[in-house]
């Protein structure tokens, strides 16, 4: 009996430590803006540095800059808008967000504004906070990202008004309503830290176009020499600021 009790022992600690490890072997699971990275657009770009998108900044062409240069922290997600096609033109059926018809999905990413650094912002700014629309790729959930919101981070964000930036109206109300809420990301301006003095991420553009505006080659997504942090783009989206003659806090320039 006494060997059989040993024997019931040992195979139970067996079993425990095989768990161990399986739970140990499991990857951790994706960071927030990972699950947002669609790798950027391509072809031709529309403007050259960040100097170009700062508020205030002379207009190049078609592009315009930003109407507010804000640093703030992500807070939460949002069920944005969704459409029945994968165009959100203004003719484009809008559908519910959980519809199995949705052809495209653009959540709205909550953004505690802690300070605005150039500019102003206007409609669709409330309760100190914007709601940033970002595209909800296929296969994401928003269950998903609020389960990772931790990574989520802080940053500096090149934004306007959706309503402001819309070639014509809307049709319907709810387009309308839904574009007067949210904020655009300027240029896929988007910057942001995981953690602390970590690497700044640009998660909605590619790579080699991140490096180019950060201003060298080592700066994307990993902690390579030289990486751009939050704190020396601050400094330097501040400096941008003041030569357009944007800067909200004259003592930066």
């Amino acid at each position: 009996m006494r060997h059989l009790r040993l024997l019931t022992a040992i195979t139970a600690l067996a079993a425990i430590g095989g768990c161990a490890q399986a739970t140990a072997a499991q990857p951790a699971p994706p960071s927030f803006w990972s699950q947002l990275h669609t790798g950027g657009g391509t072809g031709e770009y529309l403007f050259d540095s960040l100097d170009d998108i700062t508020p205030g900044a002379k207009p190049s062409g078609v592009f315009r800059p930003a109407a507010a240069l804000v640093e703030g922290t992500v807070v939460g997600v949002e069920p944005g808008i969704a459409y029945a096609s994968g165009d959100d033109s203004a003719t484009a059926r809008i559908v519910p967000y959980d519809s199995e018809e949705a052809a495209i999905r653009w959540a709205s990413v909550v953004i505690k504004v802690d300070k605005v650094h150039a500019g102003k912002l206007g409609r669709g700014f409330a309760s100190g906070q914007i709601r940033l629309r970002v595209e909800q790729p296929t296969g994401t959930t928003l269950d998903g990202l609020r389960a990772s919101l931790g990574t989520a981070g802080r940053g500096i964000f090149y934004v306007d008004s959706a309503l402001n930036r819309a070639g014509r109206r809307p049709a319907s109300q709810a387009a309308q309503a839904y574009q007067a809420a949210v904020h655009l990301p300027i240029g896929q301006g988007v910057f942001v830290e995981e953690k602390p003095g970590t690497p700044l991420l640009a998660p909605l553009t590619d790579e080699e176009r991140a490096a180019q505006l950060l201003g060298g080659g080592a700066q994307t997504r990993s902690a390579g020499a030289g990486a751009t942090t939050l704190a020396q783009l601050r400094v330097r989206a501040q400096q941008s600021a003041c030569e357009a003659g944007t800067a909200t806090d004259k003592s930066t320039c």
